[in-house]
């Protein structure tokens, strides 16, 4: 058994709040580039800032949480930072486990966080999987508990034999 699982912020309520405080910004420097407040070189102001902005979103949607769990291995990347697989064999693994928690809460927020030896991958979610090795804890959003669960029983079952 194989679980693949992709998660983005593509969609969701975050591009629309950072879409609402964006825009009024761009309308109210247009505005005073428009009028001539911003002097003889606001256009570079102008730029700069619809620059930003533009960086800001594509950025948002372009970030994404892909995991992969099979038999031997636990494998995950989080493009754009991390392009390559991280891969994760069951033998490194000490703890592993799916819980019900708000990674938002628990982790300090959304996307990627990095907290001492901890590295939390959370996205909108109410379940996490959570990956101990012996030098870093990695949690991760999931939607897919109950199949991520039925891989670590199987793991277990064979670790009991």
């Amino acid at each position: 058994m194989v679980v693949t699982e992709s998660q983005s912020f593509r969609g969701s309520w975050i591009i629309w709040v950072v879409l609402m405080l964006e825009l009024p910004t761009l309308a109210l420097i247009s505005v005073f580039y428009f009028t001539g407040k911003l002097g003889e070189n606001g256009w570079i102001h102008l730029l700069i800032v619809a620059g930003i902005m533009g960086t800001i979103i594509a950025l948002l949607l372009n970030i994404r949480l892909e995991i992969r769990m099979d038999h031997t291995t636990l494998s995950f990347k989080n493009p754009p930072f991390m392009n390559t697989w991280r891969i994760l064999k069951k033998e490194d693994i000490r703890y592993i486990q799916v819980k019900k928690s708000d990674g938002m809460m628990e982790y300090g927020g959304l996307g990627v966080r990095f907290l001492g030896k901890t590295r939390a991958y959370i996205f909108l979610s109410d379940q996490v999987l959570i990956a101990e090795t012996d030098k870093r804890k990695y949690v991760f959003s999931t939607h897919k508990s109950d199949q991520f669960q039925k891989i670590i029983a199987s793991w277990e079952s064979e670790n009991s034999n």
